[in-house]
């Protein structure tokens, strides 16, 4: 099919790597538009945290947040707050 020794290939060699090429391309460009469609969803998704986290600090920073925030701590001393299992203790 080639001559190899002249370092020629044939039409139908260069064909097929010719549309090898166009599948690669077609692919990475599917994969690039999914990368850039993770990435703004990312970006919206840090932007919505941020406020949040910003919201949160202004509450908890606020004198009624505060007292809150020392009920809530109370109460979890209260309970007997096991932190190694996430849940309070109840015992009978």
């Amino acid at each position: 099919m080639s001559d190899r020794n002249n370092g020629y290939i044939s039409n139908e060699e260069f064909y097929l790597k010719e549309q090898e090429v166009i599948l690669l391309k077609k692919e990475l460009n599917i994969q690039l538009n999914l990368r850039e469609a993770e990435l703004k969803e990312y970006s919206k998704l840090l932007s919505k945290y941020e406020q949040l986290e910003k919201k949160y600090n202004s509450l908890r920073n606020s004198s009624l947040g505060k007292l809150t925030v020392r009920y809530w701590q109370f109460r979890k001393k209260l309970k007997g707050y096991n932190s190694s299992k996430g849940a309070p203790k109840h015992e009978r």
